[in-house]
């Protein structure tokens, strides 16, 4: 009878290892657009003046569209030599945000306008999955760039994770006095 226990415990426990390395497997081949992979270049570039934004959290179109007029870059130059740029362009064109995508940042291409926006926030679905925010911190409506900066939120937004279950705890009126305008970070 112990050696029934001991026979059916290892079968067990060898389906349930054998599921996750298969599973593990799966995900890693998967090549999902999601997943974050890092890329230096993009990185010191991009980040040397804002948080380098996950590449899924646009579609390609929109960071084309951004890369083709780095001299102009929502009103400051980030232009930078022609290598560096298309480095930057097909890393972003290999993450970006895709048409059918079925993770968490999939959700964003909700309603996508036949030419996307530049902004992250200006996307149908960003505002969708935002609509309750205001709400949510007692405001009539967000002041203009409010939802800009992912950190002050999204604690893991420089990982590209951006899970309401990670929002930063206690964020919202009560921190800041009910003015919006003040720094935020708890």
């Amino acid at each position: 009878m112990n050696q029934l226990k001991w026979a059916l415990g290892g079968v067990c426990l060898g389906g349930v290892v054998g599921f996750g390395v298969v599973g593990a497997l799966l995900i890693g081949l998967d090549g999902n657009a999601s997943v974050y992979k890092r890329n230096s270049t993009y990185i010191d570039e991009c980040g040397a003046c804002h948080l380098a934004y996950h590449p899924g959290l646009l579609p390609a179109a929109s960071w084309r569209s951004m890369m083709g007029n780095l001299a102009e870059h929502f009103g400051e130059s980030a232009e930078t030599d022609q290598e560096t740029m298309e480095e930057i362009q097909a890393y972003l064109d290999k993450y970006a945000l895709i048409k059918g995508q079925t993770d968490r940042l999939g959700q964003l291409w909700r309603n996508m306008p036949e030419t996307p926006p530049l902004r992250i926030t200006e996307l149908p679905g960003f505002v969708q999955a935002h609509k309750e925010v205001p709400e949510q911190l007692e405001l009539e409506e967000l002041a203009e760039g409010f939802l800009s900066p992912c950190g002050d939120c999204h604690r893991t937004a420089a990982s590209g994770i951006f899970d309401k279950e990670l929002i930063h705890p206690g964020y919202g009126p009560k921190v800041w006095g009910g003015d919006s305008s003040e720094d935020s970070n708890p």
